[in-house]
């Protein structure tokens, strides 16, 4: 990969290699978080050739504020949310969370589903649900999955989910602590209809 500063220059220049850089370095990324937010891969490959477009239309607009990896998912989160609400799928959460009850002030679980515990069988539980979580995620709001998918999935910073989001550090804590809740609420409820089709 080259340094970010050439590979900008070489954007805005419109240079060919550039362009290959930037598809063959970050296009794998880009598609599976494209494919995540809509679902689809046809239409994930959609968002991603409108990504494309856009890098052509608005690179002199890039100001160097953040990174490319990031100023690259901002166009992603974007085209992905506009293809959503062309299609009438956008389903944000609701700013006053239903699934807080079930959690402290910390945002852990007032009582720790019992196949979470530490004995062998408990455990081999465990590591049956982290099979669901992809799963999971998916049936999340689209703002909390995307915010999980930001964190944990890509491993960006507080900073970096700001600029792809185009939210303040503060709107980026809450949000991220909700997606949490709201996760483990998910995943909770999944275990506990896992063991009742046991029943």
């Amino acid at each position: 990969m080259v340094k970010e500063e050439k590979l900008i220059e070489g954007l805005r220049g419109g240079e060919d290699w550039a362009y290959r850089e930037v598809l063959q370095h970050y296009g794998p990324l880009l598609m599976g978080y494209a494919k995540r937010l809509v679902g689809d891969r046809d239409e994930a490959e959609e968002v991603v050739q409108e990504t494309v477009v856009a890098i052509l239309q608005h690179i002199e607009r890039f100001e160097g504020r953040c990174s490319i990896r990031s100023w690259l998912f901002r166009i992603v989160h974007h085209k992905a949310i506009d293809h959503l609400r062309r299609t009438a799928r956008f389903v944000k959460a609701p700013e006053e969370d239903p699934n807080a009850e079930a959690f402290d002030r910390g945002g852990h679980w007032k009582e720790t589903p019992a196949a979470w515990g530490r004995d062998p069988e408990g455990q081999a539980g465990a590591r049956q649900m982290l099979h669901k979580i992809r799963e999971v995620i998916d049936q999340l709001p689209n703002n909390y999955k995307e915010m999980i998918l930001l964190r944990e999935v890509y491993q960006m910073n507080t900073q970096e989910i700001c600029n792809v989001l185009g939210i303040t550090s503060v709107h980026a804590r809450v949000l991220l602590h909700r997606a949490r809740q709201a996760l483990y609420k998910l995943l909770e409820e999944t275990y506990r209809g896992s063991v009742g089709s046991m029943d």
